[in-house]
């Protein structure tokens, strides 16, 4: 009902415009974009969705990625590895960075070293950084780069490492070089992507010019407006008004309107983030679990797999998918989508058992069930506080009286990190192009926290098996034909631990308006490079 009439008063505003009032419409060769979140543009500095969409449209990564997350040539036009612990890295000739200068090795080497640099930086980049232990530039146009174990999606992690300018962001000459807010300022923002920065406008968004030099094809608009609309609602006035060109994030509940709106073109791509729960295993106690009387709980009954694995078995994801997120979801019981290695087709999706759920958690000692309270973001994933609510029901019909709470994502990721989440539950979701196949969801997710050698940097919920760490270290490691069976085989095992719990596989739903044609990104990334006028 409330879309409803938001879709009935916007139309007839539209249609009782006061004379006169002129749209703000795109000039020519302009198209205007909408993003849901701000975003900084040190594409070093929080490693998270919005930022890189920006620093994608300004910079190049080390490889480059295509919108079906393939890894494929771009600055580096070529790669080789001479042995299991080495890579070489061939530098396209004749690359010149925003302000002239050539792009040379030596900037790859100093951005590389740059990424765990970054001070004070609470999403760092260092997870793409995995198992390199020694870079080396062998000429102008050649890199060396050794690791100190097999790891044969090293190039798909630096598909998220973007490489700056060694001259402009030099800095005071320590390894971090210029500050994050130094390239937020636009002063070191000078990359070899598509685009140029022409204008930084803080939380509001950028203005963008295209790159008369880049190497590659030619973006089809010459300049990029990229603004900032929080609210779905004003994203799609906006849109359907005319005032931009192209939005992200639709909510998915609007689908169907859009699709018969004749102003506006829809696409749409599964997209390779999977969205799960994490359960709270770490802490021996949490305030925010009680009993069926309402009393705290004097131990943590998630760290008991039963318990787990019935938190999995009240689940409906069907039911998610279709009524949460309107059908705009794949449900899944796995880690990774069917188009990435180590999917298992003979993996069905798991059916909803509340008894189930029930009678394990009597066995597991509580009979009448126990409190417990899900944490998540309202304004990151799609859907995200609607799902938590959702979910909510579904726990509570399999016996655990559940409470929901939540927050922007700026609170929300912040207070939910390893070792500060006081959540029994969180939403969570990762993007897994850097690997396309189950290598990085394990290393990241289920892996027990090493920020030494960049594991667990997603394990919210402090899971930790050393036999479940030996497995998946020895899978990832592997790039012989059984690759894919072993990260299955871990991948069958972690499902059983129930260390996270895979619920469903996001879609990305972008619109346009009529006359502009765009590619959606298995990645979710919105770029202004993607788009192009209809013939």
């Amino acid at each position: 009902m409330a879309r409803a009439l938001f879709w009935g008063c916007l139309l007839l505003g539209l249609a009782l415009q006061v004379p006169g009032l002129v749209r703000a419409e795109s000039p020519p060769g302009t198209i205007t974009i909408a993003v849901e979140s701000p975003f900084g543009i040190d594409p070093h500095f929080l490693f998270v969705g919005p930022n890189m969409a920006a620093a994608r449209q300004i910079y190049d990564s080390i490889i480059n990625r295509d919108s079906e997350s393939r890894f494929i040539p771009g600055i580096v036009q070529s790669w080789e590895a001479p042995d299991d612990r080495t890579w070489l890295l061939h530098v396209r000739p004749g690359v010149t960075f925003q302000d002239g200068s050539p792009l040379t090795a030596e900037d790859i080497a100093f951005s590389i070293a740059r990424v765990p640099a970054v001070p004070n930086n609470p999403g760092p980049y260092t997870s793409n950084l995995r198992t390199i232990e020694g870079v080396e530039v062998v000429n102008a146009l050649t890199l060396r780069i050794r690791t100190d174990r097999p790891n044969p999606t090293l190039m798909g992690q630096l598909t998220n490492i973007f490489v700056v300018s060694r001259n402009a962001a030099r800095g005071d000459g320590t390894a971090a070089g210029a500050s994050t807010a130094e390239f937020n300022s636009g002063r070191a923002a000078i990359g070899t992507g598509p685009y140029r920065l022409a204008a930084m406008h803080g939380s509001e968004g950028m203005s963008l010019a295209r790159n008369p030099t880049y190497w590659g094809p030619a973006p089809a608009y010459e300049k990029a407006e990229i603004r900032v609309i929080g609210n779905d609602a004003s994203r799609l006035a906006a849109l359907v008004a005319g005032d931009v060109d192209l939005i992200e994030s639709v909510p998915p509940g609007d689908v169907a309107r859009l699709e018969r709106e004749p102003r506006v073109t829809l696409f749409r791509r599964n997209s390779d983030r999977i969205m799960y729960l994490i359960p709270n295993v770490g802490a021996e106690r949490l305030g925010l679990l009680v009993d069926a009387d309402g009393k705290p709980l004097d131990r943590n009954p998630l760290r008991d797999v039963r318990v787990r694995r019935a938190l999995s078995m009240a689940l409906d994801r069907a039911a998610l998918a279709s009524r949460a997120l309107d059908g705009q979801a794949v449900p899944t019981g796995q880690m990774v989508p069917q188009q990435f290695g180590a999917y298992d087709p003979s993996y069905p999706v798991p059916r909803p058992d509340p008894e189930g759920a029930r009678r394990l958690l009597a066995e597991a000692g509580y009979p009448r069930g126990f409190g417990l309270s899900i944490g998540c973001s309202n304004n990151r994933f799609v859907n995200d506080a609607r799902v938590c609510q959702a979910v909510g029901q579904m726990f509570t019909r399999a016996g655990f009286q559940t409470k929901v709470e939540t927050m922007p994502g700026s609170v929300f990721f912040p207070r939910t990190v390893e070792g500060k989440n006081e959540f029994p539950v969180i939403l969570y979701g990762l993007s897994l192009s850097s690997s396309r196949d189950a290598s990085y969801i394990l290393s990241t997710a289920v892996h027990t926290r090493n920020v030494g050698q960049a594991y667990g940097q997603g394990n919210r919920g402090s899971f930790s098996e050393p036999e479940m760490d030996a497995a998946v270290q020895a899978a990832i490691t592997r790039s012989d034909p059984g690759r894919e069976e072993a990260l299955r085989a871990v991948m069958r095992a972690a499902i059983d631990r129930v260390p996270i719990i895979p619920m469903y596989n996001q879609v990305t739903l972008v619109a346009a308006r009529k006359g502009v044609l765009y590619e959606p990104r298995m990645d979710e990334q919105l770029l202004a490079q993607q788009a192009r006028p209809a013939p």
